[in-house]
């Protein structure tokens, strides 16, 4: 009964941890003959069009490159199976069809996917690469290392669904492709907006919360925060001058940033550092200045 109970927890153990994807795990990259790789190692947003694409500064043997490339998605269906009357899931690695070629006048190695891919983490494998010149070290080792390629709507590119446990362990939670805003925050930003002048406005309260959960808060850091969300402010009043306007904007990035105890409670404590205190804008503030992205081509790009 206890190696049951020992293959059990092991097989449970092998799940959580298939579950966690790594995408800056990597091998080889940072060897002195690569000039580059694209997509780049750990790159949050590649494109679903994109060629792997290896660019090396001493010649490579044509016939060592002719197989040398493999691309795997990492996340995708996932495959059922069972034992001793268990239902598991594990998560079925699919190797990307496609086609290599090898430049010689550019010392280029690039796969070429058949079709556009789909969103998720990828793996790249690099392997049994010569240099053309013979002798000691002309093997190239191989060089792995992953990606992700994004859900894209209206333009904007999605970060992964975060692990709700894992996202909700620190203040901050998980900012995978480093921008200032919170996974979820951004995911749920993006799917409630159909315009891009109100994606980039809530994307400025929301960088103006999460500065707050990760700032050692003072009176005069509380200030500060404050006069960046005052900012935020005086852009949407500037856009409803224009006829846009988002109900409840600074309650719906409130509610979604401090959406646990921890997060309420250091917003809490923000507020309390701020009493007693005056805090305004006047309307000449309502200008274009305050927003914190391109508002005026976007204006112009609406019809």
């Amino acid at each position: 009964m206890k190696k049951f109970i020992g293959l059990l927890l092991f097989l449970v153990a092998g799940m959580l941890f298939a579950a966690t994807i790594d995408v800056t795990k990597s091998e080889g990259t940072d060897q002195s003959i690569i000039t580059s790789l694209t997509p780049a190692p750990a790159s949050p947003e590649a494109d679903a069009n994109t060629t792997i694409e290896a660019v090396f500064n001493e010649a490579l043997n044509p016939i060592s490159t002719m197989h040398s490339v493999t691309l795997k998605r990492l996340t995708g269906k996932k495959k059922k199976w069972g034992m001793f009357g268990f239902g598991i899931s594990r998560s079925k690695n699919k190797s990307i069809k496609g086609s290599v070629t090898y430049d010689r006048n550019e010392n280029t190695l690039r796969f070429t996917p058949n079709r556009p891919l789909e969103v998720g983490f990828y793996e790249v494998s690099i392997r049994h690469l010569m240099k053309m010149k013979p002798g000691m070290g002309m093997r190239v080792k191989p060089i792995v290392y992953r990606f992700y390629v994004p859900e894209v709507i209206n333009g904007f590119k999605l970060p992964p669904e975060p692990d709700e446990d894992k996202n909700n362990e620190t203040l901050l939670g998980i900012d995978f492709n480093d921008n200032g805003i919170r996974d979820d925050v951004e995911r749920k930003i993006i799917k409630k907006f159909n315009d891009k002048i109100k994606v980039n406005l809530m994307f400025q309260y929301a960088k103006v919360d999460q500065k707050i959960l990760g700032s050692d808060l003072t009176k005069e850091k509380a200030v500060e925060l404050e006069a960046e969300g005052g900012k935020a402010i005086n852009c949407e009043m500037f856009l409803s001058d224009s006829n846009i306007s988002i109900e409840h904007s600074v309650r719906m990035s409130e509610n979604w940033t401090y959406n646990i105890k921890k997060r309420a409670k250091k917003y809490i404590h923000f507020n309390q550092l701020l009493g007693g205190g005056v805090y305004g804008s006047k309307i000449s503030d309502w200008n274009a200045d305050a927003c914190e992205f391109d508002v005026e081509s976007m204006l112009e790009e609406r019809p």
